[in-house]
């Protein structure tokens, strides 16, 4: 597919090369990035005179009053005595793993976990041992055969999987550690602001308390730049010494200030999640009744194949003549093949999504 010249935020509408299209490709799935609050945000940011980019971190003795609002908002958030701002969501594993307080630790990283995951697990020089992905029973397997006597266990992975939207069992993996006193690492960057009951990602879905941070990406469900980790205080004062923090500029503030708005706004609307786990389970029952497996995950990434690369891409330009943008995507976990992703969005209506599969039903 020729590249589009895309204009606005993702959103249920698009803009390619100034057709407007119905959107299921990108990972806003909250659509906050065209609400008024946010973009008020980001003006009133600009027009106080905030930088562009904070160039000192915390560790030279000072802080930005935005990223310092944004922290205090995340923590209270997360439920967390403190939160820590990243410049970057690819920054989450290694300041996550670099902050545990013991070096007699093994690492067991799901399969398909994310490339930022395992670059930050290669950092910390500690053993790395792989599990099939999503497979508990591989875990304990693993773990069992491999870990060094005397060490911990630490589980890494996605809360969910950005190209399958698979829900990690999280649940299942604190059991198979219990023994071990082993503990999760676990990047929410495509479930904070969408899974569990007040929307703190995958770890809250799952009721599981043996996490060692909440970890995530602002700029899929918050549309905003960075990340936050919530934390214990002495934790985050830790992180705020280690070198994903010291050695990297502070981050924005102007976008701080977007996603302590975006944060504030979805505790005041948490209708917005239910409406968008609402849409999610209407698109994934229909096109189980057109006969498209979908799986059943919770989370608003659809993904699908139909056939080989030929026909997918062929269903994908079709659906572009029509009016209605997917993503065919090789990202991980796609396969050989691709597979095609469409992301559900807060603002979808009904009409939209059956847009899309009456499409699909024609194949």
């Amino acid at each position: 597919m020729r590249p589009f010249v895309l204009r606005g935020p993702a959103a249920a509408r698009v803009t390619l090369d100034d057709r407007t299209f119905i959107n299921f490709a990108g990972s806003t799935y909250l659509a906050l990035g065209g609400l008024a609050e946010l973009r008020d945000a980001a003006l009133e940011a600009v027009r106080s005179g905030l930088a562009f980019s904070s160039q000192l971190p915390v560790a030279y003795g000072s802080h930005d009053p935005a990223i310092n609002d944004l922290e205090i908002t995340a923590a209270a958030y997360c439920c967390t005595e403190a939160a820590v701002y990243l410049a970057s969501g690819y920054f989450i594993g290694a300041a996550a793993l670099m902050s545990l307080d013991t070096d007699k630790s093994a690492l067991f990283l799901d399969e398909s976990a994310h490339f930022s995951l395992y670059d930050a697990a290669r950092l910390t020089a500690r053993p790395i041992f792989t599990f099939g992905h999503c497979d508990p029973e591989a875990l304990t397997q693993t773990v069992k055969n491999n870990l060094p006597p005397g060490m911990q266990p630490i589980v890494i992975s996605d809360g969910v999987f950005a190209t399958t939207g698979r829900v990690a069992p999280l649940d299942q993996y604190a059991a198979a550690l219990a023994d071990y006193d082993g503990r999760l690492v676990v990047d929410e960057a495509h479930s904070f602001g969408i899974l569990g009951t007040h929307g703190r990602g995958a770890a809250e879905h799952h009721e599981v308390e043996s996490i060692t941070a909440n970890a995530a990406t602002l700029s899929k469900a918050f549309c905003a730049q960075g990340a936050i980790i919530g934390c214990r205080r002495e934790a985050a004062d830790r992180l705020r010494r280690l070198p994903p923090l010291r050695g990297a500029n502070a981050g924005s503030p102007v976008s701080a200030a977007v996603g302590a708005a975006s944060i504030r706004y979805m505790q005041a609307h948490p209708e917005r999640r239910l409406q968008l786990r609402k849409s999610t389970q209407y698109l994934r029952k229909r096109l189980h009744g057109i006969g498209i497996d979908t799986g059943a995950s919770p989370a608003p990434i659809v993904a699908f194949q139909i056939g080989d690369r030929a026909l997918m891409e062929s269903i994908q330009e079709r659906l572009l003549q029509r009016g209605i943008y997917v993503l065919l995507s090789n990202y991980l976990g796609a396969g050989a093949e691709g597979i095609i992703r469409c992301a559900v969005f807060a603002d979808h209506t009904e009409t939209d999504l059956d847009a899309l599969v009456d499409e699909l039903a024609r194949y």
